[in-house]
């Protein structure tokens, strides 16, 4: 025994330590993965997955709530992309615009 009462056990720490570094790359390979899931898919992909795994434990209001909060805080960073859907109604819009103005003109001719 040391002068202090402990004895020092190196190995004890050191297994220690390698438990903690392989939990923290556990944790940071299971966060990594769940991120994955998510790039690329559309909005509403995205807020059906999260509909359907969080609606049986808590709600599907709650569910709902959170899908509109974290929805466009992902769709910000660029982990989502918006829906199709969407995006061509955007331009269909601006065809429709465009072509109303064409015919305007050809009308007062």
């Amino acid at each position: 025994m040391s002068e202090n009462g402990k004895d020092r056990h190196p190995f004890r720490f050191l297994f220690k330590f390698a438990l903690v570094v392989g939990f923290l790359a556990l944790i940071t390979k299971v966060v990594a993965s769940k991120k994955e899931e998510y790039y690329g898919i559309t909005e509403s992909e995205a807020r059906m997955k999260f509909e359907s795994k969080l609606g049986p434990r808590i709600g599907e209001d709650k569910a709902t709530e959170i899908a509109d909060q974290v929805i466009p805080k992902l769709k910000d960073k660029g982990i989502i992309v918006a829906d199709p859907v969407e995006d061509d109604a955007d331009t269909t819009e601006e065809a429709d615009d465009s072509a109303d103005d064409d015919d305007a003109g050809e009308d007062e001719e």
